[in-house]
């Protein structure tokens, strides 16, 4: 819920749409009655479904992301900063992905490991996402696997693609410095 939290409060800045923000509230209310749901009887696809939201929720922040520095044009610190939260971004949506499987398939998500918190899944996701692979947790589900190989690669296809070409726009400082006074 508080992540819900936190990408309500990105989300509410005045450049993002309107449609946008009504989108990101329906997917709290979601989040927030889901979650209502699993911790007053317990059930797991409640919570899976929590999560599923929640990764919903994730996806529009991207998207907000992009839609604001693309309107602007210029390559700043501040967009290069925002490539950088969308690409954390990466990583929080896929340890939701993860979460709800593991709830909704009714089966351990990693391998050796009969349950998982919030915090595992997380460090989990950001481990893949960086290609890092530690190997304390592993999927242990064939879908895990797949989603495993689809946020590394992603993540190392963002960081090569997107980040790269926005920080080799960056004005140089030196062009900053020799750039006329007007």
């Amino acid at each position: 819920m508080e992540r819900g939290v936190a990408v309500l409060a990105a989300l509410s800045q005045e450049r993002v749409s309107r449609r946008l923000r009504a989108v990101a509230i329906v997917t709290v209310v979601v989040i927030a009655a889901t979650s209502g749901v699993a911790a007053i009887f317990g059930g797991r696809d409640a919570s899976g479904i929590a999560d599923l939201a929640a990764a919903a929720l994730l996806v529009q922040v991207p998207i907000a992301v992009v839609a604001e520095f693309r309107s602007d044009g210029a390559v700043t610190v501040q967009s290069l900063l925002a490539a950088l939260c969308v690409y954390l971004v990466f990583g929080l949506f896929f340890a939701n992905v993860a979460s709800s499987v593991g709830y909704l398939s009714g089966a351990p998500y990693f391998a050796g490991h009969p349950s998982a918190d919030s915090s595992q899944y997380t460090y989990f996701s950001f481990i893949t996402l960086a290609t890092v692979g530690y190997g304390d947790f592993a999927p242990a589900q064939q879908l895990g696997r797949a989603l495993a190989v689809l946020e590394g690669l992603m993540g190392q296809l963002y960081l090569v693609t997107v980040v790269a070409l926005v920080v080799g726009n960056l004005p140089s400082r030196r062009s900053a410095i020799n750039r006329p006074a007007s």
